[in-house]
């Protein structure tokens, strides 16, 4: 094997990606991780952040005490995201629990990323450096950022979200896969306390610790309990009725009403749309996803979480593909002694992970069909939306993590 020398791998962003990989590369000896950040502060958008089995089973890979972790966050265990028709002729029907046998958990995504970073030394994530150019060396990699600042490393992995600019470093500028594309659905949240929301809702549905799902007719209101169900966060995404292409389009009740027009005199939308506008500038977020990349590295870069596959929320998937990529990276990292050794790697974690990722990603866009009610032959019916669901998470709730694992260290040795 090659001599033994420092690794020096810089991380691009520092949201829940580059939070994951940098947890699972920073305890190795053999490496130094450094985390760059564009924003002023490491911190994490959004709300609540479901973590279904296969996503707790990589943090336990990450986080030795993650069950400790799950207690100090206040995450709520989730009994099952159950999916009720809210419209049509079958308004009120119960259409699947899922997950049920293998409950989940929601958190607080903050919460999150904050564990993940907390054991990483403070002199090792640097904030307010965004990436403005990456060139190649004899030796690895110099840095630019738009400070002004460089920074040498020996390999580069862009975790730097949708809009982040590694990706067409990794594709080139000009490949068709290279900018996000719209997906057409458009959403808005908003987290409110449990008293608020049960004067809205009702306790009956609040107190069963379930994720709901409630489907109209392009459309689906979501509500589920975080921070030890002190709090309800309140989701409402429809078809985007935009056609400006803006990623974010203020909304009044109008916009809300007409969105889910069909559902209005059902069990909950009355309540949901108080909820989701009781809020300072309301506003929905334009879904967008990345069309399938034909590779997640270039030499001694590469790209992971949403920055390599970005997809859709319908599978609830994101972060745990995220998360799967650190581990997978971690495991990889720790096979090496030299710098020299980066590009095999990249190559082996792109051998492995892109193909399970770029399926759980196509899996999302037709599950988004089928939870808004627009699928082709499905529609409404319940028995068929049924039918349609009921398997639709096996192949990302049963993944053998440690499998996985032990095929990332054999198809690493077989590059020799």
């Amino acid at each position: 094997m090659a001599e033994t020398r420092k690794i020096k791998i810089a991380i691009s962003g520092g949201g829940l990606a580059g939070a994951a990989i940098a947890r699972a590369l920073y305890k190795h000896a053999n490496v130094q991780v450094d985390v760059y950040e564009s924003a002023p502060e490491f911190s994490e958008k959004g709300m609540a952040i479901g973590m279904a089995v296969n996503a707790q089973r990589a943090l336990e890979k990450l986080v030795p005490d993650a069950d400790e972790m799950f207690t100090r966050v206040g995450a709520v265990t989730i009994n099952s995201s159950r999916i009720i028709l809210a419209a049509g002729p079958h308004t009120g029907t119960k259409v699947i629990d899922v997950a049920e046998e293998r409950p989940g958990k929601m958190l607080h995504r903050a919460a999150l990323l904050h564990e993940l970073l907390e054991p990483i030394p403070k002199d090792r994530l640097h904030a307010s450096k965004k990436l403005a150019e990456i060139k190649s060396q004899e030796e690895g990699l110099l840095l630019k950022f738009e400070d002004g600042s460089e920074v040498l490393a020996h390999a580069l992995i862009g975790a730097d979200g949708i809009f982040g600019s590694v990706r067409a470093h990794v594709l080139g500028a000009d490949h068709e896969a290279v900018k996000p594309v719209a997906a057409g659905w458009a959403g808005t949240m908003n987290m409110v306390p449990y008293a608020k929301a049960e004067a809205k809702l009702g306790a009956e549905i609040l107190n069963e610790n379930r994720q709901f799902g409630w489907v109209s007719d392009g459309g689906i209101f979501i509500h589920d309990s975080i921070m030890g169900g002190k709090m309800v966060q309140c989701i409402g995404t429809s078809v985007n009725l935009d056609t400006s292409g803006a990623r974010r389009i203020p909304i009044d009740r109008e916009y809300m009403e007409k969105a889910f027009v069909s559902c209005l005199d059902g069990p909950v939308a009355k309540g949901m749309i108080d909820l989701l506008l009781d809020q300072e500038s309301p506003a929905v977020f334009a879904q967008y996803e990345h069309t399938n990349a034909p590779t997640y590295v270039k030499g001694r870069v590469c790209m992971a979480g949403d920055a390599a596959h970005a997809m859709t929320p319908w599978q609830g998937s994101g972060a745990a593909t995220a998360l799967e990529d650190a581990v997978i990276l971690g495991t990889l990292f720790e096979q090496i002694r030299s710098p020299d050794e980066v590009e095999r790697v990249f190559k082996t974690y792109d051998t492995l992970c892109r193909p399970r990722s770029q399926r759980i990603a196509e899996l999302s866009r037709q599950t988004g069909r089928i939870l808004s009610g627009i699928a082709d032959g499905i529609g409404l019916d319940p028995v068929r939306m049924h039918d349609a669901l009921v398997d639709r998470w096996s192949f990302i709730h049963d993944f053998d993590l440690d499998g996985h694992i032990k095929s990332a260290k054999a198809a690493f040795k077989n590059t020799l």
